[in-house]
């Protein structure tokens, strides 16, 4: 008796020492994961969207003296990597390369993948923040890259979004003024951003592209779309 109460005994040691051991691990696992997952966060604190870019390029490289594939490709990495800091990183890499703005915002959108759509508005309204003159242009281009986000670009030029307070402010479009018959200066947007209402989708363009836009499509209107509340009778 005294020999099965021995080993009884030895049997229940054991078994918490595994079970002890188990607990430890898991909590090291669960830590090690929490270290992984907001290692690129506190990164991104410490780091310029130039930084950020050149930590994804080839050794040797820079924002300047990359070759598009390779800023391209780094752009894409970077936001996916830091997330967070996606709107800055692509305002930084569209005033380094105007020239290539469509495929930044194609990388950008290529990175952060096509199902946050409050993530992909952001990145436009830093887009269109980085080159207003073509904000109908890059809004058409991301509603053509992720359709299923059309109605949260409808006013990516209007002003900040939640959590993007710094990037595409262009202020608030008055809704309630009228431009002068002919005019295209007033009640439509703030500095080089018109909005122009056309089937029930307010479109962002420069005062120029905004004018031909109204004279070319009739229905056309110089201000951001208004919703009509329905009155119950």
């Amino acid at each position: 008796m005294k020999k099965l109460l021995m080993v009884s005994n030895g049997d229940q040691l054991a078994a918490r020492i595994v079970k002890a051991v188990l607990v430890l691990l898991t909590t090291l696992a669960f830590g090690t994961m929490f270290w992984v997952a907001s290692t690129p966060l506190v990164q991104a604190q410490n780091m310029s969207p130039a930084a950020m870019i050149g930590s994804q390029l080839p050794q040797g490289s820079s924002a300047e003296t990359a070759s598009k594939a390779d800023f391209l490709a780094a752009v894409a990495a970077a936001v996916k990597k830091y997330r967070s800091a996606a709107p800055a990183i692509v305002r930084f890499a569209i005033e380094a390369h105007p020239e290539w703005k469509k495929d930044i915002l194609r990388a950008a959108f290529a990175g952060l993948g096509s199902g946050d759509c409050r993530s992909l508005a952001r990145v436009l309204r830093a887009a269109i923040a980085a080159n207003p003159d073509d904000a109908s242009e890059l809004t058409d281009l991301a509603t053509q890259l992720a359709p299923n986000c059309a109605s949260a670009f409808a006013g990516a030029g209007t002003g900040p979004g939640p959590g993007n307070e710094d990037e595409g402010n262009f202020g608030n479009v008055p809704l309630n003024q009228n431009p002068p018959p002919g005019s295209v200066g007033g009640g439509g947007g703030q500095g080089n951003v018109i909005a122009v209402c056309f089937n029930g989708v307010t479109r962002f363009f420069s005062p120029e592209g905004a004018e031909e836009f109204i004279n070319g499509n009739p229905g056309a209107s110089l201000g951001a779309c208004q919703v009509t509340p329905v009155q119950n009778r």
